[in-house]
């Protein structure tokens, strides 16, 4: 007997109820959390491998919009130009640096050997009521240079052992890095695809919004330490610094360490002046002391107060204090790589935090600039005014991109409506 259809539509599958679903999202935090800490070796070639295919990925497009090549084969060609530059660069820098760095060590026993030989044997050093015999504070400086010395040549299997296992990374997260370039249209979409169509809207615009903050970043860091280069490899060499593009190019990758990273440029040259001199200015020890000082001053003030503000921009500009416990958290974290990478993952955070005040508040979260208390309208003046800031470097190649499309637009309509050929009559 067949029975008569109904109008009821029978659910093809079971719902999870809110139990359920709290349950299984805490499985997979605990999961998660258990395999990020079983396999936290490969964690820091993965985010750098992310981070390089993230710096490279308009460089590709920049080349398959020249040469249009698929993206297979722009991605291949940037990755060799990109070896092709970084092995003969560490081939010459590498032996240089340690060749410096024994040097340096050297001139350093030197020294301290020189001052424990002049010094007498009842040298005192009073600093603050307090007397100090000058031997005992070199001998000890002495012994502590010695035990370095000693635990180099005695840590040298070590050294060559983790010199072996930073290769066998560095080749690991290159290979990574190209497949993430090569594929990053599809993880893009597969990523877009997981979302909810509810969510869809607001993860793109969160999505942008924390791309805009990254690539500030990035960009503004690498014009930055190239600046900075420049600046400190012409500041040491005008105060006869030895090997000034040595301390230049220091000095720029220092730049990837916020707040601290002037501190230790500034103290690597006066150790440098102290144990070196200068090559050609005739000062007195003590002199050529203040001069660097006075050097390392003027260039933290123009790095601080211009250099930073202008080359970064507002995108990543964070109160210095919170930068500084960013730099805390991250060397805790993630030690060096945790440090270079606090800022923009606080300016990410603030980001994040906006969107969550506006949506517990009931406050249209999007464009996310301003107080998250500001009206709407309040927040969409003040992004028309950033991006009015941000597009004017930039007019020129949006007036060539504008003159370019019409010629093509042009292109294609002769292409269709071919000369001599006329429309049928009706």
């Amino acid at each position: 007997m067949k029975l008569p259809p109904t109008d009821q539509k029978t659910p093809s599958f079971h719902s999870w109820d809110r139990a359920t679903k709290l349950v299984v999202i805490v499985l997979l935090f605990v999961l998660a959390g258990v395999a990020a800490y079983l396999f936290r070796v490969i964690f820091i070639p993965l985010i750098v491998a992310g981070i390089l295919a993230y710096v490279l990925q308009p460089v590709v497009n920049l080349v398959r919009r020249i040469t249009r090549l698929p993206r297979g084969l722009a991605t291949l060609l940037v990755y060799l130009i990109l070896l092709a530059l970084l092995i003969p660069a560490i081939m010459i820098l590498l032996p240089l640096g340690i060749e410096q760095l024994l040097s340096a060590q050297k001139a350093l026993v030197e020294f301290v050997r020189s001052l424990n030989t002049g010094a007498g044997e009842e040298a005192v050093l009073e600093i603050m009521g307090f007397q100090l015999r000058l031997q005992d504070v070199l001998a000890e400086v002495t012994a502590g240079i010695s035990g370095v010395v000693s635990g180099i040549a005695t840590g040298f299997l070590s050294w060559v052992l983790n010199a072996a296992r930073v290769v066998v990374f560095g080749i690991f997260t290159f290979v990574i890095a190209f497949y993430i370039t090569r594929d990053a249209d599809k993880i893009v979409t597969a990523f877009k695809g997981l979302i909810p169509e509810t969510y869809r809207r607001d993860a793109e615009l969160l999505l942008a919004e924390i791309d805009s903050v990254w690539s500030a970043f990035f960009r503004g860091m690498i014009i930055l330490s190239l600046t900075v280069t420049v600046i400190l490899t012409t500041i040491s060499a005008l105060l006869g610094l030895p090997n000034p593009l040595l301390l230049g190019v220091w000095g720029g990758l220092l730049e990837f360490i916020p707040s601290i990273g002037n501190m230790i440029w500034g103290l690597t040259a006066l150790l440098t002046a102290l144990i070196a001199g200068s090559s050609y200015l005739n000062l007195p020890p003590a002199a050529f002391l203040a001069l660097v000082v006075i050097a390392y001053v003027f260039f933290s003030q123009l790095d601080i107060n211009i250099l930073i503000p202008n080359i970064l921009g507002g995108q990543v500009r964070l109160h210095p204090a919170l930068v500084l416990i960013g730099v805390i958290i991250g060397l805790t974290v993630g030690g060096v790589l945790g440090v270079a990478l606090a800022a923009p993952v606080i300016a990410s955070l603030r980001v994040l935090g906006r969107y969550v005040y506006a949506k517990l508040f009931d406050i249209d979260p999007f464009p996310m600039v301003g107080p998250p208390a500001a009206t709407p309208e309040e927040r969409l003046v003040e992004a028309q005014r950033r991006a009015a800031e941000a597009s004017r470097p930039m007019r020129r190649r949006m007036r060539m991109l504008r003159r370019r499309s019409r010629r093509e637009e042009a292109a294609g309509e002769v292409q269709t409506a071919p000369p001599g050929v006329s429309d049928p009559p009706e």
